[in-house]
């Protein structure tokens, strides 16, 4: 009987390298590129959904997501939403204090790799962040990086790119 992890990461693979290569691709500013996301993986884990709505996670370095294998029950506007909510995390903790947002209702902003005085005030800024600003920073890069504004629907408040902002305290 074949091993439904196995199959869950066959489904999800394709999905995950396009986002991942997008990001990866992504120039925030002539000259520079996410490269650090071209090694970011991503492994099926059964045990990340532990609540009804979570169905992923990324590892605090960027360079993991793990995806449950429900993942692919999920139609696909929630799934590419959610994988580029998860590669946001990734862009972020890549490139730890190197975004900004301004507002959660726009874009994140790329401030780049100057290392002088504004560059560590954007540093202890982004390690003094609530957990809600760390979710809706993931939201807002993945709008940076793909052009498209991620939004949560459904009984379960799932990314998608056609419901309402993200509700404060969702987890």
């Amino acid at each position: 009987m074949p091993d439904p992890v196995e199959i869950a990461a066959l489904i999800l693979e394709p999905h995950f390298d396009a986002v991942r290569d997008r990001f990866a691709a992504y120039s925030p500013k002539p000259g520079v590129r996410l490269d650090k996301l071209k090694h970011t993986k991503f492994v099926v884990d059964p045990g990340v959904r532990n609540s009804p709505r979570h169905y992923a996670a990324c590892r605090e370095d960027g360079r993991l997501v793990l995806l449950a294998p429900e993942c692919v029950e999920l139609p696909l506007e929630n799934l590419v939403a959610l994988l580029i909510h998860e590669m946001g995390h990734a862009a972020d903790f890549a490139y730890a204090g190197r975004w900004i947002m301004s507002r959660p209702d726009e874009p994140a902003i790329w401030v780049g790799d100057d290392d002088g005085k504004q560059a560590r005030k954007w540093s202890n800024l982004w390690n003094e962040r609530s957990q809600d600003a760390i979710e809706q920073s993931a939201d807002c890069i993945g709008w940076a990086v793909t052009g498209r504004k991620i939004t949560y629907c459904g009984e379960c408040m799932v990314q998608c790119f056609s419901g309402i902002e993200r509700p404060a305290g969702l987890r």
